[in-house]
């Protein structure tokens, strides 16, 4: 299971096992996280798919090892919407910009983008309206 970290009533963190399983502890989360949101069920479908591929270009990456966990980031803001960030503390790049992973992430989300200097992948759900 997940370790949860709560840190304020609009964002959470969660540190996950380097496992493909992970995409289903993640989806968990972010239901739980969305639950607590007055316009969750809005991101849910979208971001539950968005989650999953995060999760998964960082399980699947390169060079790292199977010891290392990856860190999920949701925050929740009514001006900006959702965003959905997953850090995988491996030693290489995350994946290839062009996975068909990160092309329904490319197409779900309002922005999205990599660091691999942080190995970061992350990506916004627009708010409402």
């Amino acid at each position: 299971m997940p370790e949860s970290l709560d840190r304020t009533p609009t964002d959470q963190l969660c540190a996950l096992p380097r496992h493909l399983s992970s995409a289903t502890a993640a989806r968990v989360v972010l239901r739980g996280f969305l639950s607590d949101l007055k316009d969750g069920e809005h991101y849910a479908a979208d971001g539950e798919l968005i989650v999953t591929e995060l999760v998964a270009s960082a399980v699947l990456a390169p060079r790292t090892p199977e010891h290392l966990l990856i860190n999920v980031l949701f925050e929740h803001s009514a001006a900006t919407g959702l965003f959905i960030e997953v850090t995988d503390t491996g030693l290489s790049g995350l994946c290839r910009p062009d996975s068909p992973g990160l092309g329904i992430v490319r197409k779900l989300s309002t922005d999205w983008g990599q660091d691999l200097m942080t190995r970061r992948l992350w990506a916004y759900l627009a708010p409402p309206g």
